[in-house]
């Protein structure tokens, strides 16, 4: 049966969805457009679509990505098309494409393991550019980078380090206290790092930094 990949965005309007309520939110525009889903089989039949990384509450994203199956070739326009018909404002499909013969049974999404973010930050009190640089410069010269992550009531430390593939400051973004940092951070089964944790370790050169806003730009697989 066909497979297509579509890339799409979650902008500010859904930005404080979390990850079941935007595959809901596809699982009612998927009905509503009239497509030919595929469902799996079993006593509990699910629309057949995938989505390349959960975004977590509060992130919004520039390329996100999905993966459907419908039981019938139906042209990539007119699959976007139908789903930007019904689809709710600040969700958006940019791309559609057909999967391959080749890649029928492969695992789509199994080479991307990082993404790019842009974060906006603040601070409680001034700091400057030249600051900000040193400390990033700091963290990314530790062999390791410890944070403490919480699951399930227990905590452990985690090494963040090997997973913080670039970190730096958008140039000319200081304005009032904030400034935006563009990282390069692993995702996926081999290591995870959440934006939100490497803010919280270049706490340790910049008391009182925030994230206030986290894009996600672009997920990535190795060769990237």
């Amino acid at each position: 049966m066909p497979r297509y990949i579509l890339f799409f965005t979650k902008e500010e309007p859904v930005r404080w969805l979390g990850h079941l309520d935007i595959l809901r939110t596809f699982e009612r525009a998927i009905r509503r457009s009239g497509l030919p889903i595929a469902f799996s089989g079993g006593f509990n039949p699910r629309e057949r679509l995938s989505f390349a990384s959960a975004l977590g509450v509060g992130v919004t994203g520039a390329e996100e990505r999905v993966a459907l199956e419908l039981t019938e070739l139906i042209p990539p326009q007119e699959v976007q098309e139908r789903l930007n018909a019904v689809l709710p404002p600040g969700i958006r499909i940019i791309r559609c494409f057909p999967v391959s013969e080749e890649q029928q049974e492969r695992n789509l999404f199994g080479e991307l393991d990082r993404a790019d973010y842009e974060v906006v930050c603040s601070v409680s009190e001034p700091i400057t550019a030249e600051a900000v640089e040193r400390a990033i410069d700091h963290l990314l010269s530790q062999p390791q980078v410890t944070i403490a992550r919480e699951r399930e009531g227990k905590t452990r430390a985690v090494d963040i380090r090997p997973y913080v593939h670039a970190l730096q400051l958008k140039p000319e973004s200081f304005q009032n206290h904030q400034f935006v940092l563009i990282m390069r951070l692993g995702m996926g089964e081999t290591g995870n790092v959440r934006p939100n944790e490497v803010v919280e370790a270049l706490g340790q050169q910049v008391p009182g930094i925030k994230a206030r806003r986290i894009h996600r730009l672009r997920l990535l697989a190795p060769d990237s």
